[in-house]
């Protein structure tokens, strides 16, 4: 077997990214996405001391919170070689598994080169601690020595690669996104994007790190100065998931705000129908008022959450691109040491951003349209409510004047009764009414006259 397929000390880390608190959610959801981060770290078995630990932790006034104290991570049970580091970012839980097998005490056994088959157990190990699925993201990061100087790096990659199994259907040559060397390691990233659907499952990414043998040098000693690296790294993937998760949530907005805009022009058809009809049905206008106001304040909501999504993904863009260079500043030999990382940047400006401004520009007209809508079935509805005053107020005036001739009809044959003994009362009751009704009537016509000539 080629030494090709041998590393020494191969270590499996795993960068996990929840959401603790995002915008609009109350108390409760809150403490629900703490109960299930806090599974990651202890599984189920977690304690009342432990909830109120790591609620405590999270009210410190920092960007970047260790949310275990003294010690700051979480050990695997013996003899496993590993660990779980939590921490919060802003509002996002972030927690590293590190594993590397069984715990060696001899270091003869614990630098022994290993079969690079051993990847998949140690990635399932991992797998199997991290329980519910993360909400943002995460990304793997691969480490380990060559076993001798004359080991061809690129082709020990791709065999761990293959025998990780990460992805699916995976191919080399089109999954590798970069490559270069930092601190004498050889990197190599590789990454499935997700589709169009905004199904974050589908997102899958790997950083595979190869130590140089260095005639035998010991890799305790190489990765000491990768201490720092893992806090650095930890970020880095978070503004990295940060910015894939945020787009696929705007791709589930555009699903949405599509389907309303199919709706939106149904309705807008329907309204033309109703306003070019000989007759207006005032209770359908009502309705259909409802029914805009409804998908409107839906579909305003949407195109808001778009607009949020496009400000989180340039945000957190430019945060990763600044983080770059502070690797590279801080950790580097030369300013441009780590820049190799910054194809992911010239992507997402390519497709993510311009992309998400285009969907807000386009899908934003729907919002005008509904608009529209609503101020002419608004309008629709007032004219045809002034139509119906005017009609009540002629029928109030006619019957106020049949109202008031009827009474001085009926007054002047009461004055005739106190001298007219034998006038009889039927004939003054129903000549009143009929003189009413004639008044009335003429009233009336007088009156729809008026508003005829001031319409």
């Amino acid at each position: 077997m080629s030494n090709e397929n041998w590393l020494i000390y191969p270590t499996v880390d795993l960068f996990v990214y929840d959401l603790a608190d995002g915008i609009g959610q109350n108390e409760d959801k809150i403490s629900q996405n703490r109960e299930l981060f806090l599974q990651k770290i202890y599984g189920d078995n977690i304690s009342a001391l432990q909830r109120e630990q790591l609620k405590q932790a999270e009210t410190e006034t920092s960007d970047y919170i260790e949310l275990l104290k003294n010690p700051n991570t979480a050990e695997f049970e013996p003899p496993l070689d590993g660990y779980a580091y939590p921490i919060k970012l802003g509002d996002t839980y972030a927690i590293q598994f590190d594993f590397s097998g069984n715990r060696e005490l001899e270091e003869d056994k614990l630098l022994a080169p290993k079969e690079i088959d051993c990847l998949e157990s140690l990635k399932q190990q991992v797998i199997s601690r991290v329980n519910s699925p993360a909400t943002i993201g995460q990304s793997w990061f691969i480490s380990g020595q060559l076993t001798a100087d004359d080991q061809d790096a690129l082709t020990t990659a791709k065999n761990c690669y293959t025998k990780l199994n990460l992805f699916p259907n995976a191919v080399w040559d089109r999954d590798l996104q970069t490559e270069g060397q930092f601190l004498g390691a050889n990197f190599y990233e590789l990454w499935q994007p997700p589709g169009d659907k905004g199904n974050i499952s589908q997102n899958h990414h790997v950083l595979i790190c190869l130590f140089p043998y260095n005639s035998g040098q010991s890799i305790l000693v190489l990765s000491k100065a990768f201490e720092e690296f893992y806090t650095h790294l930890i970020i880095l993937f978070a503004y990295r998931n940060k910015v894939i998760w945020a787009y696929t949530q705007s791709r589930q907005l555009k699903v949405r705000l599509k389907d309303s805009s199919g709706k939106i022009q149904q309705f807008v058809n329907q309204l033309l129908a109703q306003v070019n009809s000989p007759t207006v049905d005032l209770k359908e206008l009502q309705k259909n008022l409802v029914d805009f106001l409804t998908i409107s304040s839906a579909y305003a909501s949407n195109i808001s959450g778009l607009e949020q999504q496009e400000n989180t993904i340039k945000t957190n863009l430019i945060n990763y691109q600044i983080r770059l260079k502070t690797i590279s500043q801080k950790m580097g030999t030369d300013a441009k040491d780590f820049k190799f990382m910054g194809k992911f940047s010239i992507f997402v400006k390519d497709k993510y951003v311009w992309q998400v401004e285009s969907d807000n520009r386009s899908l934003s007209g729907g919002l005008r349209l509904l608009e529209n809508a609503i101020q002419t079935i608004e309008g629709i509805i007032e004219i045809e409510r002034a139509k119906s005053d005017r009609t009540l107020n002629v029928t109030l005036g006619a019957v106020g004047v049949g109202i008031a001739t009827s009474g001085v009809y009926a007054s002047v044959y009461a004055g005739q009764i106190k001298s007219a003994q034998n006038l009889d009362v039927n004939t003054v009751f129903w000549s009143s009414i009929g003189w009413g009704f004639v008044a009335g009537a003429l009233g009336a016509i007088v009156l729809i006259a008026i508003g005829k000539k001031w319409r």
